[in-house]
């Protein structure tokens, strides 16, 4: 088997590339700089200069850093947009609503359903913390008989 090279770009690829960077970076979509960044880049670790080389990494981590702030921020943003127990909805008071609406109009469906899922709803979180004080009792017992050998 014959040994396998990258293929290399000379100096006028490179400052092709350049040039479409800079042209399309002044009046090009995100989409578009975003296409140009990636052929210079591809072009300068390509290149047979070392310069260009540590150009091109340095663009690629700039870009790279770039991708993990916007990451981070659309994160915070679903952790921001997620209810918590603070401000989730008052499952009792939904009840209290449905109960008073199914006794009010017997006929009313849709109030005897909606307190059904407020029911299974007000179920399914007390069995949630029910679990979770099952499983700090047992790290307890595990930590306490643990010690005592």
């Amino acid at each position: 088997m014959g040994q396998e090279h990258l293929p290399t770009v000379d100096l006028d690829f490179v400052k092709l590339a350049e040039g479409e960077y800079r042209a399309i970076f002044q009046t090009g979509s995100a989409e578009e700089v975003d296409s140009a960044r990636f052929r210079l880049i591809w072009a300068l670790v390509h290149s047979t200069r070392r310069d260009h080389h540590a150009r091109g990494l340095e663009l690629c981590r700039a870009k790279l850093t770039v991708l993990e702030q916007q990451q981070k921020q659309q994160q915070q943003q679903k952790e921001q947009e997620k209810p918590d127990a603070t401000n989730g909805p008052n499952l009792r008071e939904f009840r209290y609503f449905a109960a008073g609406a199914h006794g009010e109009y017997p006929e009313f469906r849709q109030a005897d359903f909606l307190r059904g899922l407020v029911d299974d709803a007000i179920v399914k979180e007390g069995l949630v913390g029910v679990g979770i004080g099952a499983a700090v009792v047992g790290v307890a017992l595990a930590v306490f008989l643990g010690g005592r050998k």
